[in-house]
Parts: structure tokens; C-alpha cells; sequence
């Protein structure tokens, strides 16, 4: 007889729908809704959800057990092991393209490489690899990367920087870094984007009516293939079926909205933590932040970057889909057609198993086993990993060391402390960080 996994009550399950499913729904799965983002901060629903699975993970682990989510159950992954497992099995047996997901995404890149199998997933994958090349110590472009970065920070010193300010910027970078210096103010373009992936957020399975205009806008840059651009790489690579506009699209949203929100979480923890503050300057007086391999040296900063997204990953719960029966290590066969979820608001602050917690501690991604651990998800892992996670991290280490190097750093709106416990939230439109040029 088959083992089956352990089944949390119909109770648990109207909990975790109400604490976990509903919140995710109701603040937007692709394009943040300030209001209910705001409200969901200011009553602790990620504090909320991670007691509540803190306690389905004692009660029914330690491997994976079901949960009902709405109508239906899935199974809720949360131990390294059991995450590995899954992930390094992404796209098959385990696809990224759950239907709600699916659904959503197709609002604004129905041809996108997440929501691919099979040979499709493997032409789309081999060609995003080709051009934001992951793996390499650095990108062929990564020169005028610096350069655009450089000049991006130089435009927020002084500023009291907000989201909105931010993601501005980071918009115009991410317009030059892929397309070239004459779309950095095709604001049109971006808003488009914005509001495709509102429309996203209501699921409607179908691409949006903006879509053909959004396609025609980029395939327009892409014809220019501006030197020093993504675009110029993207001139000499095989398109993949559907065309390359389809997967710029997620470049679009990834190196804008999802990385400057990162960098400003970042930004907020070294304003208010002097001695990783200290530790990272010292690293950056002894590199050339003018050049890439001045950039890439700075493994601390790094570090600094990647403890935002664990403390505060921007995506708090994802899914995979089983594409057929699969056994798991301990026995169990999940059924053809089911939900794997992730929770990274509980794998990333597993107090019984990470010490540093809650805690800012940018060194464990340096000495420590932090860049091993399968628990910290903000990027994936496996086959199925971003291929433009380098790309992402250099990038904001570029921008985030000229702010250091032109200022010092203040946070307004919130309170964090070395001395404290950090919050399971950090609310991305209620606070501002503080460039202020040294005299």
C-alpha cells in the first residue's frame, strides 16, 4: 500500500487560507497593491503566517504534509531536503506553471520561460542563458553595466529615497542596461508593463489588451540593438519560439520592481546597522567600484543584498505542479496534477534551524553556508533558478556602494536594531532611506 503524507485539519486549512492565501491574493501576486500591502504590515500578516506554519511544521513534519488552500490541497514543502528534492526537479516532474499562475502571468508574458515545459521550457531556458550568461564570474557587458549603475546612484544621493523613487530609477537602469541609452525615458513602455501585470493580478488566463503595443514597444529597441546593450547580445542569439520580446518582459519587471525593492531593504538595514555599515564601507575603499571586477569583489555587500531578500523575500509563496505521479524520499506518492507550495516567510526564518534568523548577519553569505542552503528561495533553485540572479546582485551592488561612497546612510518611517528582533515585514511604502553627500 502506498504511504501517503500527513493531512493538516479542514481547520488549519481555513487558517492558512485566511493568514497566507488571501493576504498574497488581496496585496497582488505580480504588481504590489499599496493599500492592502500597507494594511498587511501593519497587522503582522507575515508574522501571522510564519507562527501558523511554525505550528503545522511541529504538528504534521517533519517532511511535507497536506494543506487545503480554498477547495483543494497541497502539499507544503519546508525542509531543505524535501525543497531540493522539488526544485532540483523543476521543470519535470515539478512545473512552475501552477494554474493560478499561469493564469496571471499569461496577462502580460504568456510566453515567459516560468510558465514553460518541456522543449518549449529548454529552447526559452538556452537562450535567456545565452544572453544574461549566469554562472560567469562576469558578464561580457559587465563594464557599461557599471557605468549605468554608477549613474544611477549619482541620481538618488541627496534624495530621500522611497519606493516609488527608487523603482523610478531602477526602471530607467533596467531600460538601458537592456535595450540601450535611448530608451531610458520610455516611461510609456514600463507603464504599460505596470498596468499589464496589475491586470495580472485578477488571473484572466489570457494575454491583456495592451500586450500586442507592449510586444511592438520592445521589439522597436530590440531593432536598434544599441552597442553595450542587452540588445546587442540579443541581435546575435537564436530567437526562441515566440520571439525574444516575450522573455525581455520578465528581465523588465525582475531588474526593475523586484530588485529595487531589494536594494532599498538593503540600504534600510546598513542605515541603522553600524557595524555591517562599517564592514562594508572598509570593503569598498579597497576596491575600484568604477570597474566590474571592483564590483564583483565586493562579496559583503553581496551578502548584505541577499540577507534582504531572506529576511524579506518578495515573493513569500510560490508553487510548482506535479506533471505526473512522483515518489518522495520517504515513500509518499504525490498524485499527478497537485500543488507543491514553498512558503519563504517561514523556510527563510525557520528559527530551529537557522540561528541567525532573525538577525542581520550579510557574513553567513561569505564564510558561512548561506549561498548552500535550499531553505532561502528568493531566486529558486535548481534548473529553474533565475538566470539573471548574478546579473541582479551585481547590479545592485554597484548601485548600492556609489550611495555608500557618496554619503552616509539614514532610514525615516521605520526602526530596525541590531538589538532587536527584525520584523517578519518591512513595508516597501512606508519608509525612506537618506543619501546625504559628505561634505
Amino acid at each position: 500500500m502506498t504511504a501517503d503524507f500527513p493531512h493538516a485539519s479542514v481547520i488549519e486549512g481555513v487558517r492558512f487560507t485566511a493568514r497566507i492565501g488571501v493576504p498574497n491574493v488581496l496585496q497582488g501576486l505580480f504588481n504590489k497593491r499599496e493599500l492592502p500591502t500597507k494594511v498587511a504590515s501593519a497587522v503582522g500578516t507575515d508574522h501571522l503566517g510564519y507562527r501558523l506554519v511554525s505550528g503545522l511544521v511541529k504538528n504534521y513534519g517533519p517532511g511535507p504534509f497536506y494543506v487545503r488552500v480554498a477547495k483543494d490541497e497541497a502539499l507544503l514543502v519546508h525542509s531543505p531536503e524535501d525543497l531540493e528534492f522539488v526544485l532540483g526537479g523543476s521543470p519535470d516532474p515539478f512545473a512552475s506553471d501552477p494554474e493560478p499562475k499561469k493564469n496571471g502571468m499569461s496577462a502580460f508574458q504568456p510566453d515567459a520561460l516560468t510558465i514553460s515545459r518541456g522543449d518549449l521550457w529548454a529552447q526559452r531556458r538556452q537562450f535567456a542563458d545565452a544572453v544574461l550568461e549566469p554562472g560567469q564570474p562576469l558578464h561580457s557587458l559587465a563594464k557599461n553595466f557599471v557605468k549605468v549603475a554608477a549613474e544611477t546612484a549619482g541620481d538618488l544621493v541627496g534624495q530621500s529615497v522611497d519606493y516609488h523613487t527608487i523603482d523610478h530609477a531602477f526602471q530607467r537602469m533596467t531600460r538601458r542596461i537592456v535595450f540601450g541609452d535611448h530608451a531610458a525615458d520610455d516611461t510609456a513602455m514600463t507603464d504599460i508593463l505596470s498596468e499589464l501585470m496589475s491586470l495580472g493580478n485578477k488571473m484572466p488566463g489570457e494575454p491583456g489588451p495592451q500586450y500586442p503595443e507592449l510586444i511592438a514597444l520592445i521589439e522597436g529597441h530590440l531593432a536598434k540593438a544599441e552597442t553595450g546593450s542587452l540588445a546587442a547580445k540579443i541581435a546575435k542569439t537564436p530567437a526562441p519560439p515566440g520571439g525574444a520580446a516575450g522573455q525581455v518582459i520578465h528581465w523588465l519587471m525582475a531588474m526593475g520592481d523586484t530588485l529595487s525593492a531589494n536594494v532599498l531593504r538593503a540600504l534600510a538595514l546598513l542605515a541603522t546597522h553600524a557595524e555591517q555599515r562599517t564592514e562594508v564601507r572598509r570593503e569598498i575603499a579597497a576596491a575600484d567600484i568604477n570597474t566590474p571586477k571592483g564590483v564583483a569583489s565586493l562579496d559583503y555587500l553581496g551578502g548584505c543584498l541577499l540577507e534582504a531578500m531572506r529576511l524579506w523575500p518578495t515573493t513569500g509563496l510560490f508553487a510548482r505542479v506535479s506533471t505526473r505521479d512522483v515518489e518522495f524520499p520517504n515513500g509518499s506518492v504525490l498524485p499527478e496534477g497537485t500543488q507543491v507550495l514553498i512558503y519563504n516567510v517561514f523556510n527563510h526564518r525557520n528559527r530551529d534551524r537557522i540561528p541567525y534568523a532573525d538577525r542581520f548577519s550579510p557574513g553567513e553569505w561569505v564564510t558561512g553556508d548561506a549561498a548552500n542552503d535550499w531553505s532561502f528561495n528568493f531566486m529558486s533553485h535548481g534548473p529553474q533558478g533565475c538566470p539573471g540572479y548574478g546579473m541582479s546582485v551585481f547590479l545592485g551592488e554597484a548601485v548600492m556602494a556609489h550611495l555608500l561612497n557618496a554619503g552616509e546612510l539614514s532610514l525615516h518611517g521605520a526602526r530596525l536594531s541590531p538589538s532587536r528582533t527584525l520584523p517578519y515585514s518591512l513595508d516597501l511604502f512606508g519608509f525612506q532611506v537618506r543619501s546625504t553627500p559628505t561634505q
